[in-house]
């Protein structure tokens, strides 16, 4: 019902009808997203009804064309390739052109004559919103221009590629890939005008969106073409316009956490740390819902691209690297920290599993080497199990004793150290430095046996 009510007003607006109009018409209930703001709509009062004048002389249509019709197509969020409709906010709540186009262009004395052109002021945006909207517009109008100039060097680069050949449509025929290509730069070049043309800043999100498909053509052009994709910053058209476009400006506050299912999810680091673009994990067409799932982050996180692994995982890398903070022992990195990063054993490319690491190890070292991995694994196993079961064994005589009315602090501390030895190990997994895992595993051990004996003497 809301999409047909919706498909509805567009329809009128570009036939040149009023939304106010329509909605009278339609005696059915629309959704209260569509209901009008009052003080919006400045539309004036309907003409009398008068038969159509006869295309003689004097009928404009004669030399003039309809015009406007690539801006409305824009504000209703139709007309561009690629992305579904994206009707602006301000269309949704039927603002009508004439509630931001408030500035005579014309001075009285000549308006009588030739009519009245009315300009877009910002003071429009700041009547309905507040003082937060100043500057809104020209951020708008500034932000769609940096996108374009981040698109305009690739498809330049795509053109001259296509331009190499004599016969262009002799290529394509015979080369599916050179076809695919020039359907893609010819959408991205559809589009780019587009929203030169019918001004984005009459729907910035549906422009935006735009913007980032012809983006993301043009690279998938430019190799099947044979070129290189321009070495540029795009993560503003990738998908990082929202926050440029509206919610600096508007003053929204990145949350520091967000949470995903059952994880907790550093969402202000992803974007001021790892690069992350807003579309990522939102929606591009609808403000607010999350797309992202459990798929999404594996796809990003464990992609042969990521090269951050240690931004995650921290605990693994401090291991690694002899950095983590316990009392309990003195940590040595493990021996190929300055030779081999966490991307020259873990193969992203391929389903994660210990031969997998394993295989790894033969591609710098001989056949040998190939063992290694499990006998580090086993070895480790072995060690754990006897911290594990003397850290046990203290326990319960803890308990035994406490049952008795003895209780001793340091003794307790003793296994409190013991656990944390085996946390640490657990967490970071020893095969991430197998010595510093056997000496972590060796305190543990002594310290639950330490404590087992003290309880046994109390």
């Amino acid at each position: 019902m809301r999409r047909t009510a919706l498909l509805a007003l567009c329809l009128a607006f570009l036939a040149g009808g009023t939304v106010r109009a329509v909605a009278q018409r339609d005696a059915r209930p629309t959704s209260p997203s569509l209901t009008p703001r009052p003080g919006l709509s400045r539309e004036p009062a309907p003409a009398p009804h008068a038969p159509p004048p006869p295309r003689g002389e004097l009928e404009c249509r004669n030399c003039h064309e309809a015009k406007h019709q690539g801006v409305a197509r824009m504000y209703l969020g139709l007309g561009g390739r690629g992305t579904p409709m994206i009707p602006s906010h301000m269309f949704q709540v039927r603002v009508q052109c004439v509630a931001c186009h408030t500035a005579p262009k014309e001075e009285d004395a000549a308006a009588a004559i030739v009519g009245r052109t009315f300009r877009p002021t910002e003071q429009a945006c700041i009547g309905c919103h507040g003082e937060k909207y100043q500057g809104m517009l020209g951020r708008w109008v500034e932000t769609l221009a940096k996108m374009r100039s981040v698109i305009e060097p690739k498809l330049a680069a795509a053109h001259a590629a296509l331009a190499e050949a004599d016969a262009p449509a002799e290529a394509d025929a015979k080369d599916a890939k050179r076809a695919r290509a020039r359907e893609l730069v010819d959408n991205a070049d559809f589009n780019l005008r587009f929203v030169a043309l019918a001004k984005g800043v009459h729907n910035v999100f549906y422009a935006a969106d735009l913007l980032k498909l012809s983006n993301g053509w043009l690279d998938e052009a430019l190799p099947l073409l044979g070129k290189p994709s321009p070495r540029i910053d795009d993560r503003l058209v990738r998908g990082g316009y929202c926050a440029v476009l509206c919610h600096e400006q508007a003053g929204v506050k990145l949350p520091a956490t967000v949470t995903l299912g059952k994880q907790k999810i550093p969402h202000a680091r992803h974007v001021a740390e790892f690069g992350a673009v807003c579309t990522a994990c939102h929606s591009a067409e609808v403000h607010k819902t999350v797309t992202a799932t459990a798929a999404t982050c594996t796809a990003c996180h464990h992609s042969p691209a990521n090269k951050r692994c240690e931004a995650c995982h921290r605990a693994q890398s401090a291991f690694y690297r002899g950095e983590t903070k316990t009392d309990l022992v003195r940590l040595r990195p493990n021996v190929m920290v300055k030779a081999v990063t966490c991307t020259g054993c873990h193969d992203m490319g391929k389903k994660h599993s210990r031969q997998a690491v394993a295989d790894k190890c033969v591609g710098c070292h001989d056949a040998a080497y190939a063992s290694f991995l499990a006998e580090w694994t086993a070895g480790a196993d072995k060690e754990a199990a006897k911290a594990t079961a003397a850290l046990a064994r203290a326990e319960a005589a803890i308990v035994r004793a406490r049952r008795d009315g003895r209780r001793a602090r340091e003794t307790e501390a003793l296994v409190q150290q013991a656990r944390e030895a085996l946390a640490l190990v657990r967490k970071a997994r020893s095969v991430h430095n197998p010595e510093g895992a056997s000496v972590l595993f060796e305190a543990a051990r002594q310290k639950a046996e330490t404590a087992l004996a003290q309880a046994g003497r109390r």
